[in-house]
């Protein structure tokens, strides 16, 4: 609840979907079973051109939830059509394929009773609502988040569920991480992104579709790129202090790691004789591609699971996706806009 104990603020709880008939109900279910004031919240599930059943169970539903029935136009287009249409001072994003624990709108709107606020990223769980991450690499970014939140501004938040104030909210450019590209802006605009990890979303059972990984690495990249590109005024730490450090070095330069690979690739070779350095340089390039290649060959049998073996393939393979990817950028070559992730 607000400081103070006044009133929540009233919220939209924007659904985006496409094709969403076996979980939009369970979905809603889920969102209106949450710990706050019903008469300050309003639901708006926009469909994006669902050609099953979606719109006739979101109309049967009722309840007050509001159907934004929309021609393909792609999922960047549908949040900015609902937002536009929206009543609510806060705007909650989450996605349709995503579960939202009883306290999470409670949790997610109460820093806004802070002005310096404009925006409030949730927590992504990978088992069920009762299993915070508290473990390995996620709990490991769970501590960073709580440290940049607590320092100033987490750098973005994630689709699952994230909010921002309404007059924040500014249209979404087509191939660009909506979540991203959203959450940012509020930071833009001098608002503080604040983290709050019991505002937490845990995925519907068999939800999530695996891709194949090098093409999901390759789609979700290029737009990052090109949310980069239009979203650089952030990358002036002139104006945004530290927070442009932290976005080039959390989100750009780890991406761009594939250059001085290249680079080394391109004049270790010649420079081996020179000196023990360059020897020692061009047998480490060597192994570690090699161990790569060597994950490749070998994927799916006991070896190919061996963790050096896996986390070198990994890792060459995230740099060639992103080489992939910026090329594709540079070429004009995008992820169709009606292509959802």
């Amino acid at each position: 609840m607000p400081a103070g104990g006044g009133e929540p603020p009233f919220v939209t709880v924007v659904i985006p979907a496409f094709n969403e008939a076996g979980i939009i109900h369970e979905k809603l279910e889920n969102t209106l079973s949450l710990d706050y004031p019903s008469d300050r919240v309003e639901v708006v599930v926009a469909s994006d051109g669902s050609a099953d059943a979606t719109n006739d169970l979101v109309e049967r539903f009722g309840r007050g939830v509001r159907l934004l029935v929309l021609p393909r136009i792609g999922k960047n287009r549908a949040l900015s059509e609902a937002a536009a249409v929206a009543r609510g001072d806060v705007l909650v994003f989450t996605d349709a394929d995503t579960k939202l624990t009883r306290e999470t709108l409670l949790r997610v709107t109460a820093p806004f009773a802070d002005p310096a606020v404009g925006g409030v990223a949730g927590e992504r769980r990978h088992g069920d609502e009762s299993k915070p991450n508290r473990r390995g690499a996620a709990h490991g970014k769970h501590v960073l988040r709580r440290l940049l939140s607590r320092a100033g501004s987490v750098t973005s938040a994630e689709g699952q569920i994230y909010a921002v104030r309404r007059e924040l909210f500014r249209p979404v450019p087509e191939n660009v991480p909506d979540d991203f590209w959203v959450s940012t802006r509020v930071v833009a605009a001098h608002r503080r992104l604040v983290y709050e990890p019991r505002a937490a979303s845990y995925p519907f059972p068999g939800a999530t579709v695996v891709r194949d990984p090098f093409e999901r690495k390759v789609r979700i990249i290029g737009p990052l790129l090109r949310s980069f590109w239009l979203g650089r005024d952030l990358l002036n730490p002139a104006e945004y202090g530290f927070y442009s450090i932290q976005l080039v070095s959390h989100k750009l330069l780890r991406r761009l790691v594939f250059v001085p690979l290249i680079g080394l690739a391109v004049t270790a070779p010649g420079l081996r004789s020179r000196s023990k350095i360059y020897r020692g340089v061009f047998l480490a390039q060597g192994l570690l591609h090699g161990a790569a290649l060597a994950g490749l060959l070998l994927r799916g049998t006991r070896l190919g699971r061996l963790r050096l073996l896996k986390a070198t393939l990994t890792f060459d393979r995230n740099n060639v996706a992103t080489a992939v990817a910026l090329a594709q950028q540079l070429r004009g070559r995008r992820p169709r806009d009606d292509m959802w992730e």
